[in-house]
């Protein structure tokens, strides 16, 4: 059976740097500044920041290495 080609073909959708994780980041960063939670919290709210954004902005590396 052979796979279709539209399957074979590279997405072109672009994607932001906001996604769920990112937007988790913000509000708990948020919330420590207006003092709601603990200032521990904003050890948390930098990781899911990098994470989330680091998750979305990846370039693509269209290279094959062997």
């Amino acid at each position: 059976m052979k796979i279709p080609e539209s399957l074979n073909k590279e997405s072109t959708h672009m994607t932001s740097a906001l996604n769920t994780l990112t937007l988790t980041g913000i509000s708990v960063l948020w919330g420590v500044m207006l003092g709601l939670i603990s200032p521990w919290w904003m050890i948390a709210s930098i990781l899911s920041l990098f994470a989330g954004y680091g998750n979305e902005v990846k370039k693509r590396d269209t290279h094959v290495r062997f």
